[in-house]
């Protein structure tokens, strides 16, 4: 497993352990636990979408997208 599917996979886990517990996750919760840049957050949370194994929500009051699974 190269060092990209391995983040893509931390990522998935982070998501998905924060979906049990009914939160909903933003760019920045995953910048503060990863210390990734926003940008490639963005890139892969694109992908895991595109996958369909994210959803997508855009949150009006913090007026950001948040996902979850």
């Amino acid at each position: 497993m190269n060092e990209k599917t391995d983040v893509k996979e931390k990522i998935l886990e982070f998501i998905k352990n924060r979906s049990e517990i009914n939160e909903t996750t933003a760019t920045r919760h995953i910048h503060r636990r990863f210390g990734i840049g926003e940008e490639e957050i963005d890139h892969i949370l694109d992908k895991l979408f595109e996958e369909n194994k994210i959803k997508k929500i855009y949150d009006e009051e913090y007026q950001e997208n948040r996902f979850e699974i």
